[in-house]
């Protein structure tokens, strides 16, 4: 649906700087929000937020497109965690299990069907999405540097259709699955880009343009939070967060490895080095990688 050659969606550095993701002023499809509480135990709660507005043909496809390009990066990412053994990619595949969980979530709500008919690994009812699994997974698997890059492509090209889908349906139920995705998308190619900066390569961005890039890159990781259906940050209950404009909370004590028991949210970037592999979309109580003196508090 939405490719590298589709026309480009400017995003400014400071509306990401700021989180504000703004969808257009005319929104005929938007639903009543009630107003957002202090903090949310999980997105069911913000799913709950919204009023059910029925999908357009179009809107329903986007969101059909969407679950299976989430399952192509959970599929490409199994595989490439098997080839390398690199917990990078296993603990970035659940955590885009569980953005697959939120796009159906959306799916049911609004009555329509999933399009995931086999769960199986490689699997596909879209050809395009099923022949991107073939052409990563092959040039993922001829070295590490490849399976990396892979990994910050993939981050890449969702996060440009995220930010399509945000500008051109301003759906409640859109909009949320949106603004949250991205925000773990943000995460992921951070960790990637970085992964490859360890190994002196420098990624350059295939379809983000270079400003949106660059911003994301010099902004912290996301943590702790979520996002409403007008892109307003709601903090997760129980802890501190942190990363984007959002305040960042007190360092923990002594917290090792992603698993400290302290109030902050941790150093780790989700490179794998962590014990807490399911916590790449900052839903779970640890960090997924090594939390140095903070406690992890979130994940990517």
């Amino acid at each position: 649906m939405f490719t590298k050659n589709a026309t480009k969606i400017v995003v400014a550095a400071a509306v990401i700087l700021t989180l504000a993701l703004a969808a257009p002023a005319a929104a005929q499809r938007r639903g009543s929000i009630q107003t957002s509480p202090g903090c949310v135990g999980g997105i069911n709660a913000l799913f709950d937020e919204v009023e059910f507005v029925a999908l357009t043909d179009d809107e329903a496809a986007a969101l059909a497109y969407l679950r299976e390009e989430e399952k192509l990066a959970r599929d490409v990412y199994l595989t490439l965690a098997d080839t390398w053994q690199l917990p990078i990619f296993a603990n970035i595949a659940i955590a885009e299990q569980n953005h697959m969980d939120i796009v159906l979530k959306a799916i049911q709500i609004s009555g329509e069907e999933d399009p995931i008919t086999d769960d199986t690994i490689g699997a596909f009812n879209n050809a395009a999405l099923g022949q991107m699994y073939v052409d990563f997974v092959a040039t993922g698997g001829l070295s590490l540097i490849d399976g990396l890059s892979v990994g910050a492509e993939i981050e890449d090209m969702d996060l440009f259709d995220l930010y399509a889908m945000i500008e051109n349906y301003p759906h409640d139920l859109l909009q949320l699955v949106g603004f949250n995705l991205a925000k773990g998308s943000r995460n992921h190619l951070r960790a990637f880009v970085r992964a490859l900066a360890a190994q002196d390569v420098i990624y350059a961005p295939i379809y983000l343009d270079q400003e949106t890039f660059d911003a994301i890159l010099g902004a912290e990781m996301e943590r702790r939070m979520f996002f409403d259906a007008d892109g307003e940050p709601v903090a997760a209950c129980g802890g501190a967060i942190g990363g984007f404009g959002i305040r960042r909370g007190n360092s923990g004590n002594n917290g090792n490895s992603g698993q400290g028991t302290g109030s902050g949210s941790g150093t780790g970037e989700c490179d794998g080095t962590g014990s807490a592999s399911s916590e790449c979309d900052g839903t779970g109580p640890h960090g997924g990688t090594s939390g140095g003196n903070g406690s992890g508090s979130g994940g990517n």
